[in-house]
C-alpha cells in the first residue's frame, strides 16, 4: 500500500495501520478499494503476534495469509506489475 502511494506521488506515514494508509489511497486512486475489517484483522495480526505471548491459531493464520495474497496480488495490478 505504502509503494501504492508513492507511486501516486505521496509519501506515506510511518505507520503499521494498514486502515489509515486505506484512507489516503481512496481519495487518490479511484481503482482502489478494499474490506476495512479485512485491512484491521491483517494490522492487528501484524502487530500482535509479533511479540511473546501471543500468537495465532490456525484458523487466524490461514486467514491472514489469505488476506495478505489478495492484497498483495490487487496492490501489484495497480502497481502494473504481474500479479
Amino acid at each position: 500500500m505504502k509503494a501504492l502511494l508513492i507511486h501516486l506521488g505521496i509519501v506515506p506515514p510511518r505507520t503499521h495501520d494498514l486502515t489509515e494508509l486505506d484512507r489516503l489511497l481512496g481519495p487518490v486512486c479511484a481503482q482502489w478499494s478494499w474490506l476495512v475489517q479485512e485491512l484491521r484483522f491483517l494490522t492487528r495480526a501484524s502487530v500482535d503476534f509479533r511479540y511473546p505471548g501471543e500468537s495465532a491459531d490456525r484458523e487466524e493464520a490461514i486467514e491472514s495469509l489469505d488476506i495478505a495474497t489478495r492484497l498483495r496480488e490487487r496492490l501489484r495490478v495497480l502497481l502494473g506489475l504481474p500479479a
